[in-house]
């Protein structure tokens, strides 16, 4: 066996070249999506597959905001896949010598409520970022002002920003690949953000720029905002564990993600008033349904303003209604006086 499986392939028990689980089929037209991210940010033989590995995509998953249906089927399709009882599995065909799946913490399926930060603690990771130093603080701030995810922040550069307009543009995000060189399996690289809806625009405030524009001194518009050691940029596992993890300890808030700051963006969003679609596209989601599956219980009121507007709605086509039904009545009566008077 040379190489990993993939799942179309291992089903029939054949060999083949990539190892990814299929992107789930689109119930409007049948056809898949393009979700083959879900279990491939980079190839990895079958054999070499560690606890590790499987934990790094699911937190990647979640990052991504993919609902926990999606990821504990792809996690019980993998595990099939490895031990699966029936059928050619990995550990049958002595490809795989371990269920890589075990101990896997999955996020519950009975989906709980995002509940952000409030604006006290946000300041208090702002504040403890600064009292800290290096980049930690700009991080944090760029992230509660613009809601940017890890990996779109740290792969900023400089002629992202649109100084004339306040934009910050997200253009990149930074992913893993398969290496080629035959080194480590695997490499951090900047390439095109998670989806194509996450390409956008997302206004930043004066203070926001301000920040950027101390950044920028001295710095070419090709430069990184964030520089680190890692192809230039900041690796983003060690950002996790040398820069926000200290961060969140001193604050108080251990167990804080940086992706809570996103959460905090959104729901200052909808707390000032800001149409769903506005935040879905600040946001960068795939679909509405994304913002409101996500955030739809801190819209205040939306579902009395809903039944309202329904209410509304059914007595103005029952007005009409009614006012179609005297039209009707009052031109059948004229037609039968004419008729009596031609006759």
């Amino acid at each position: 066996m040379n190489g990993p499986l993939v799942y179309s392939e291992a089903r029939r028990g054949r060999p083949a070249t990539d190892w990814r689980v299929p992107p789930p089929l689109n119930p409007g037209n049948g056809r898949r999506k393009d979700k083959s991210r879900v279990f491939s940010p980079y190839a990895i033989a079958v054999a070499d597959l560690r606890f590790e590995h499987v934990d790094a995509a699911v937190s990647g998953m979640i990052e991504d905001e993919l609902s926990p249906k999606t990821i504990h089927n792809a996690v019980t399709l993998l595990r099939t896949i490895l031990t699966g009882r029936k059928g050619p599995s990995a550990l049958r065909r002595g490809i795989a010598f371990r269920d890589s799946t075990l101990g896997i913490e999955l996020p519950p399926l009975q989906s709980r409520q995002i509940i952000p930060p409030t604006p006290e603690q946000t300041w208090k990771l702002i504040n403890t970022a600064k009292e800290i130093g290096g980049f930690g603080y700009p991080l944090t701030y760029l992230a509660a002002f613009t809601g940017v995810r890890r990996n779109e922040a740290l792969a900023f550069r400089f002629d992202d920003i649109e100084w004339f307009t306040n934009e910050v543009n997200v253009r990149h995000a930074i992913s893993k690949r398969r290496r080629k060189d035959g080194g480590q399996k695997w490499e951090w690289h900047v390439g095109p953000p998670k989806s194509r809806k996450s390409v956008r625009r997302i206004a930043a405030t004066e203070s926001v720029m301000k920040m950027l524009a101390e950044l920028k001194v001295g710095k070419p518009g090709t430069a990184f905002l964030f520089p680190g050691n890692c192809s230039g940029f900041i690796d983003p596992d060690m950002f996790d564990a040398e820069v926000w993890k200290p961060i969140s300890v001193k604050a108080g808030m251990p167990g804080t993600r940086f992706h809570d700051l996103r959460h905090f963006f959104a729901s200052q969003l909808i707390a000032n008033g800001e149409t769903a679609a506005y935040v879905r596209d600040q946001m960068g989601h795939s679909s509405i349904k994304v913002t409101f599956d996500t955030y739809g219980h801190l819209f205040p009121g939306r579902g009395k303003e809903a039944s309202d507007r329904y209410e509304k709605a059914m007595r103005d086509a029952r007005e009409k209604s009614k006012a179609d039904g005297s039209k009707m009545v009052a031109i059948e009566g004229e037609e039968k006086g004419g008729s009596n008077a031609t006759n």
